[in-house]
């Protein structure tokens, strides 16, 4: 359990990693690389949540080694004792090939470390003159190991744990509150009527990178997409939302860190976790959010692998439309700010799912009736009119189109509730 006041564990002199390999907090922070020197390897949200602190920098990465060594036992595919890590080579003189031979051999001479502790596909994130890198999945405390068993290495290889705000790409928040708040340019929202009378129109996309490993699990067992998509799914909702507020240092810092040492952004994700683990019922344990609008309202589906002609990145996203959504919420008591802030939650929830690396919130194309129902049954293609508007003009939900929203909510609802 993370819950502890991570006040209390910086206060410790030093973060007890293993009996055969331990770090103190000052050298765990120096294997990693400042918010600074991140921020030139990914373009991410890190530099808008942690407003520029290197203080609060090193503390969510000590927050996450922590958490990394608190699941030794558990090894399911979502555990989180198996953590990303941005991991860089500094040695100079060298090439990337070069670079990640030195890191898979720094690896693979470490006693007690083997071939299912860690997952490392090369360089992928940057490769210049200065320094090359990748992203690494390990076990535990393999890290700390590599450097303890590697003392030359701290001069060349930096480490990082990849929390949150690391793999949301950046305006990831700009983008996603444009569109609650109805921008049609920022939110990339478009509805444009086609020429068979059908409504095409872009739906919010959480497009999710997998981690090295997760499909080759352990490096040998092969991951189906439904498991990966169904386990992804699972973290979301898992407990309530309290494996989520358990995992986060945001929640933690801003609810256990003894002062108002936080940023708004910390405060933005915090109140999201806060909301939708208050929401569960206490008596039935039933929670509108996670059973309704994850559990029901969103898909979450792996795109077939590389090799299968895809891109294999999860993708999650509304399986009706924003109308639709809205109003099945509102059926189960949900204001459309409850739904925002479960909307939020979800996205933070998958980014710090230890499966993931990377997200980014893309427009996906959804056909949807002309009353922007997504039910294609049952709307025949209609007799396209000369007066209908052309491509590229928003269709506007008449009143009419309002009420036959509302009885397709109402027979969904009764599905679900039955």
């Amino acid at each position: 359990m993370v819950g502890a006041s991570f006040v209390a564990l910086v206060s410790l002199s030093a973060v007890s990693v293993s009996a055969a390999a331990a770090a103190t907090a000052d050298e765990l922070v120096a294997y990693g690389m400042s918010l600074v020197e991140f921020d030139d390897v990914r373009m991410s949200e890190s530099e808008a949540d942690f407003d520029g602190s290197e203080e609060l920098w090193d503390e969510a990465l000590l927050f996450e080694y922590k958490l990394a060594t608190s699941y030794t036992e558990d090894k399911a595919i979502t555990s989180l004792g198996y953590q990303p890590y941005m991991i860089c080579n500094y040695a100079p003189d060298k090439t990337g090939i070069q670079r990640a031979q030195m890191v898979n051999e720094a690896f693979q001479n470490t006693s007690g470390v083997d071939v299912s502790h860690f997952f490392f596909e090369g360089i992928s994130e940057l490769n210049n003159a200065e320094r090359s890198c990748g992203v690494i999945r390990t076990f535990n405390d393999t890290i700390p190991k590599v450097y303890a068993s590697n003392p030359d290495a701290e001069t060349w290889m930096k480490t990082n744990p990849i929390h949150p705000s690391m793999k949301m790409v950046d305006s990831t928040v700009t983008t996603i509150q444009a569109r609650m708040d109805g921008d049609t340019q920022l939110g990339m929202i478009s509805i444009d009527q086609n020429e068979n009378g059908y409504i095409q129109r872009s739906t919010l996309e959480f497009s999710n990178v997998l981690c090295p490993g997760v499909r080759s699990f352990n490096g040998t067992q092969m991951v189906s997409g439904k498991e990966i998509s169904q386990a992804a799914q699972d973290f979301v909702v898992e407990d309530g939302g309290k494996t989520v507020r358990d995992a986060s240092y945001y929640y933690d810092k801003v609810n256990n860190g003894g002062n108002n040492d936080y940023t708004e952004r910390m405060k933005l994700w915090s109140d999201a976790v806060s909301f939708v683990v208050n929401l569960t019922d206490p008596v039935d344990g039933r929670n509108p959010c996670l059973d309704i609008v994850v559990g029901k309202i969103f898909t979450f589906e792996v795109s077939p692998f590389i090799g299968q002609g895809g891109t294999g990145v999860l993708e999650v996203y509304s399986s009706v439309s924003e109308e639709e959504g809205y109003a099945i919420a509102e059926a189960f008591n949900m204001t459309k700010d409850d739904v925002d802030q479960c909307i939020w939650y979800t996205l933070y929830a998958i980014a710090l799912n230890p499966m993931v690396c990377s997200v980014e919130p893309k427009a996906r194309p959804q056909t949807l009736c002309p009353d922007l129902t997504s039910d294609l049954s049952q709307c025949p293609p209609p007799s396209p009119a000369p007066s209908q508007p052309s491509s590229g003009r928003v269709v506007k939900v008449s009143l009419m189109n309002k009420v036959v929203v509302s009885m397709a909510i109402a027979v969904f609802s009764f599905r679900i509730l039955n």
